[in-house]
């Protein structure tokens, strides 16, 4: 049965995919930040990286023609063995609450300063093998800090402003990215979080059903946005998400 918090979280999943859809951003930050409001945050960050995971995977196969597979390659090659690292980390220790905070604090400091630090200019377009250098790295940096942060796009967004991808072919290699951090991560986030979908009623397959059609609709949106205003959306996007992570899921909590 339909009830108005299940309304609003549909429809807060499609317009939020929509923004992905046309930045390739933010639309996840924003679309946890309302299902705080109305569930609790043992239930939103599950059923976020359910939705997440959907909204990524119909991003990356919509633009599928765009992606720099190379660069999502070498952010597999560092992302597995970080994940296993992460999650063992985790089964160990547990979530680490106490530090969680600490954690965010870094990365919200590292959303808002890396997108606008200059880089030395390198020659030839971003498929250059030394464009791509920097995604094994944050690749294992974002295989670590998946189950602790949540989160990743945030953490993984600036590596794209610095090597210069735009539109389409920065939208579909961060969702490609972003796919293969949930994938990985899902299994042992279930198994730490007692994840149960069933709990979730119709409220999970609406959610996931509203992204598909949100996603196709930024697609379209996204032909009438020029190059230098994505580059513009893109940054101010990063510097939503990172004061984000850094104020709410940071400083607030250590208060």
């Amino acid at each position: 049965m339909l009830n108005a918090t299940t309304i609003v979280l549909a429809l807060t999943a499609l317009v939020t995919s929509v923004i992905s859809g046309i930045i390739g951003m933010g639309g996840g930050v924003l679309l946890l930040a309302v299902m705080l409001s109305f569930l609790e945050h043992g239930e939103a960050i599950p059923l976020h990286a359910v939705v997440q995971l959907s909204s990524n995977t119909t991003r990356a196969i919509a633009f599928r023609r765009s992606a720099d597979m190379r660069a999502v390659a070498r952010f597999a090659a560092g992302m597995l063995p970080g994940a296993a690292l992460g999650t063992l980390v985790l089964f160990q220790l547990g979530r680490m609450e106490s530090g969680e905070p600490y954690l965010k604090i870094v990365v919200g400091l590292y959303v808002l300063i890396a997108p606008f630090v200059r880089v030395r200019k390198l020659s030839g377009s971003a498929s250059d093998g030394e464009h791509r250098r920097g995604f094994v790295m944050i690749g294992f940096l974002a295989g670590v800090l998946a189950l602790a942060v949540g989160a990743v796009g945030p953490l993984i967004a600036p590596i794209f402003a610095r090597n210069g991808y735009l539109k389409e072919r920065l939208i579909a290699t961060k969702a490609a990215c972003q796919v293969l951090t949930h994938f990985v991560k899902l299994p042992a986030f279930l198994i730490l979080q007692s994840f149960d979908s069933a709990s979730f009623g119709i409220l999970m397959p609406l959610m996931v059903a509203a992204v598909i059609p949100g996603t196709l609709i930024g697609k379209r949106l996204l032909r009438y946005v020029s190059p230098s205003l994505f580059v513009w959306m893109f940054k101010i996007a990063l510097v939503v998400a990172g004061l984000k992570v850094l104020i709410v899921d940071g400083i607030l909590e250590l208060t």
